[in-house]
């Protein structure tokens, strides 16, 4: 007769959460890659930007190994401290970072396009504002990682809190930022071409897409420590 692990090995074994925090950092290694290499567009340097497009792809394949390795070794709802649904759509919406990070770059790459100068500094600001917006949120999924080995304390769920909070208004300045840019560029359409202007209007909608599925993760971790 087959001899059963105890329940209390069984808790030893690494927790999702741990998995959850190596995607993470490998988003996070991404959008850090990604900003890179907009800066290299923007200023016209296609070439370097292509290089590092090249590295993302790498790192967003290394991503979906973690992402595999998560979903086989997941444990039942029943040992797991929380929403095995939750986790997932966690889980889900990191990994969307990282792919409409690599869409991002796949269209960038397809199409050199010189950025006006009057708005390459906003395209940077924006840029940033989306990369801090995953910052914040990688803050969020590492604390709630001690949250849960904390038992839900009062100390770590306040934090997770703050940090959720942070990803909302960098999300919100990165939201003002983009309407900021379109707005300009539907002033300059007829001194843009009509494939530019799309191109660029499409990079715009792109890069807020980042922060938006990182306030996604943001709103699935707050869901988690609302029980």
């Amino acid at each position: 007769m087959p001899i059963r692990a105890p329940v209390k090995d069984t808790y030893r074994k690494k927790s999702p959460f741990t998995g959850l925090l190596e995607h993470m950092n490998k988003v996070k290694e991404g959008i850090i890659l990604l900003r890179e290499g907009v800066l290299h567009y923007i200023d016209g340097d296609y070439e370097g930007f292509h290089k590092l497009a090249e590295k993302l792809d790498i790192i967003e394949h290394e991503a979906d190994l973690i992402k595999g390795n998560i979903r086989a070794h997941l444990p039942s709802s029943v040992l797991m401290s929380v929403d095995k649904r939750y986790f997932l759509w966690v889980l889900r919406e990191e990994d969307a970072i990282l792919d409409h990070a690599e869409n991002l770059a796949h269209m960038l790459d397809m199409r050199p396009t010189k950025i006006p100068i009057r708005l390459k500094e906003d395209f940077k600001a924006h840029m940033g504002l989306v990369a801090e917006t995953v910052e914040e949120m990688e803050k969020a999924v590492e604390n709630i990682k001690h949250l849960i080995e904390t038992v839900f304390s009062g100390k770590e769920r306040n934090e997770t809190k703050a940090y959720i909070k942070n990803v909302h208004q960098k999300e919100w300045e990165a939201d003002q930022k983009g309407y900021e840019i379109t707005e300009k560029i539907y002033k300059m359409e007829n001194n843009l071409s009509p494939m530019d202007e799309y191109h660029l209007l499409k990079m715009v909608d792109w890069i807020d897409d980042i922060a938006d599925h990182a306030e996604n993760v943001a709103d699935w971790l707050r869901a988690i420590i609302a029980r």
